[in-house]
Parts: structure tokens; C-alpha cells; sequence
């Protein structure tokens, strides 16, 4: 009589040789996902659309620092804006006017694709004091409706000196 044995060993370094390939095989196809750190601030394009502009805004985003109170509340306090919900105020600088736009959480993930960016202010949900926002971004623009952010704009540097230090003012709460 014939008996056949069934060799369990050899089936098995088979199977895990085969699985190791596979894995090996798929997440090698997969490419890598680098993130970035914003330093101080960042200057992203295709935000908010405005009446009389076809690309959306340039927007200034920095990361949010989560043991201070909400930016929304910070703004309102400051400028006496009324509501906490799509924030937007007038302010003089430099004797131009300009109107300042507040991103919510909800357009800030719909504009710009923030999986990129590195979050290096992370809390524990008790030191939290204010939003749980990880990133907060404002456009701007002039009183001719301009964007005062993008390249060329002649205000650029003044837009930017005004919201590095409105961030300034908001980090040292």
C-alpha cells in the first residue's frame, strides 16, 4: 500500500514565504506620504473665492496653539466682532484699509489639504483650553477687493507683517 504523508513544514514556509512576498510587493507600491512642519507661517493659494476673482484667495495658515483660548473668541474680544461663526472685520494698517477673513476648521480642510502639515503642538484633550483647530489661515484683502496675500500684490508685506504679528499677539495670550 501506498501511504502519502503530508509535509506541515514545507507547506508552511511555503505559505509564509508567499504571504511575505505579498506584503512585501504592496507596500512597496505604496508611496510614501512626507509631512511638513510650518516653522512660523504659510502662504497656500486656491483658498476662499471672492466675488470678481476666479482662483480662491491666498490664505496665511500657522498652526493653532491649542492651551490658549480660541482664535475666534480672540478676535472678537479684539476687534469686537459679534459672531464666532464666518468671522470677518475691517482693519487699518499702515493707513490702508483692509478686510480680514477667518477660515473655519470645515473650509480649511475643503481648501487646502492639511495631511501634509505636521502638527507639533499636540495636547492631551485637558490642556486644551480653546478649539481643538490644528491649524487656523486668514486671507485678506484690499478695499478693491484684491488679494493682498499673493505674489506681486504690492500690500503683500504689509498683509504679512500685520498677520505675523496678530499670530504674535495670539501666542503670547
Amino acid at each position: 500500500m501506498f501511504h502519502v504523508e503530508l509535509n506541515l513544514k514545507t507547506l508552511f514556509s511555503k505559505g509564509f514565504l508567499v504571504f511575505i512576498m505579498v506584503a512585501a510587493f504592496t507596500t512597496s507600491c505604496v508611496k510614501p506620504q512626507g509631512t511638513l512642519e510650518i516653522q512660523d507661517y504659510t502662504l497656500l493659494a486656491n483658498g476662499k473665492q471672492i466675488l470678481g476673482h476666479k482662483e480662491g484667495l491666498t490664505a496665511f495658515m500657522f498652526e493653532n496653539n491649542l492651551r490658549k483660548i480660541a482664535f475666534q473668541q480672540f478676535l472678537a474680544d479684539k476687534y469686537g466682532v459679534g459672531s464666532y461663526n464666518d468671522v470677518s472685520y475691517e482693519v487699518t494698517v499702515e493707513d490702508h484699509k483692509f478686510k480680514v477673513f477667518l477660515y473655519e476648521n470645515a473650509e480649511i480642510e475643503k481648501y487646502f489639504k492639511v495631511s501634509q502639515f505636521m502638527v507639533t503642538m499636540a495636547e492631551t484633550e485637558d490642556n486644551i483650553k480653546g478649539s481643538n483647530q490644528k491649524f487656523i489661515a486668514l486671507s485678506i484683502v484690499n478695499n478693491s477687493n484684491e488679494d493682498c496675500l499673493t505674489d506681486g500684490s504690492l500690500y503683500q508685506q504689509v498683509a504679512i507683517r500685520y498677520l505675523k504679528s496678530l499670530k504674535d499677539e495670539f501666542y503670547n495670550l
